[in-house]
């Protein structure tokens, strides 16, 4: 039997590729490293919000720093203004008063104090092998209650005291106190004071005690002259032929002195005496007064210190 013949039926189908295989191609992480950094950033900067959210979720207690930090957690507390930083309580030496205290500052010793009749009297005394030289450095007593209530601020100037020296001071004190603070300051200590000035910048301050009127003068906030007024009409005084004759020659003295107009008026009533001094043209190591500032001067180093010396300023 013969055998049958197949038949092969070609179809008319467009051939088409076909995938053998295929390989795998690793996708870019920037876009991913990009929002995880975000997220990250967004955390730190949110930090206490988040805190707050999730102690308040839980129920815990959020510390103050935290819940007071803002929306930010990074916002500044606005800066406060510096404020002059004084001594404490624990760090000023208060000495009780009496006759035989001494008080030892450096190479100087306050002792042989009295007090009588409103005035104050002690020795500075250098005990040292050497002279001390203190120009120019501002020493303070100060009188305080037993409480420790400031009574009286008062300058002692102190320049130079020979190795085995001593010098006398006498200062007036109106009220009892129970300690005594011997203390050095710098300006910068000294409080700030506002000078009404007029439309040319200058202004003056005008200090008075006793038969004394100082009236400083300054342009722009710096000391330019001085007028210095002193009287005495009290005649029946056993001390005022002494004073009108003492006077009468520290006129004499600043007479020839440039930059100085001096001039004394006597009478059976009394004197007065006018030292007007102009700064800008004097000589200012010929001016031997405490009371007369070098050219320049702060009008708050001349306020302060005047007061200390017992003045009355305005």
């Amino acid at each position: 039997m013969a055998k049958k013949k197949e038949t092969v039926v070609l179809e008319d189908i467009e051939l088409k590729p076909q995938v053998i295989g295929s390989s795998y191609q690793k996708k870019s992480n920037l876009g991913r490293v990009i929002v995880i950094f975000a997220i990250f950033i967004l955390a730190v900067f949110y930090i206490n919000d988040i805190s707050v959210f999730l102690n308040n979720l839980l129920g815990k207690s959020t510390a103050s720093t935290i819940a007071a930090g803002g929306s930010s957690g990074n916002e500044k507390e606005p800066e406060k203004p510096e404020e002059p930083t004084l001594p404490s309580e624990d760090e000023v030496d208060y000495s009780a008063f009496s006759n035989t205290l001494e008080i030892k500052s450096d190479s100087l010793t306050l002792k042989n104090f009295n007090y009588v009749n409103k005035n104050l009297t002690f020795e500075a005394a250098n005990d040292t092998e050497k002279t001390i030289n203190l120009t120019g450095r501002k020493f303070f007593l100060e009188t305080y209650s037993e409480d420790k209530t400031l009574l009286g601020r008062y300058k002692i100037d102190i320049s130079t005291i020979a190795s085995g020296s001593k010098e006398a001071y006498t200062i007036v004190v109106p009220s009892a106190f129970y300690y005594v603070v011997f203390t050095e300051k710098t300006i910068k200590d000294y409080p700030d004071f506002t000078l009404a000035d007029d439309d040319y910048g200058r202004g003056t301050l005008t200090c008075k005690k006793d038969n004394e009127v100082l009236t400083y003068s300054f342009e722009k906030k710096e000391l330019r002259t001085i007028n210095h007024t002193i009287s005495n009409s009290n005649i029946s005084d056993s001390g005022y032929n002494e004073d009108y004759q003492n006077k009468q020659n520290l006129v004499n003295n600043y007479k020839d002195v440039t930059g100085v107009t001096a001039t004394f008026n006597g009478s059976n009533n009394g004197y007065t005496a006018v030292i007007s001094i102009d700064l800008t043209k004097v000589d200012s190591t010929k001016l031997d007064n405490r009371y007369y500032y070098p050219l320049k001067e702060e009008p708050k180093v001349v306020n302060f210190e005047m007061t200390t010396y017992g003045f009355i300023c305005s």
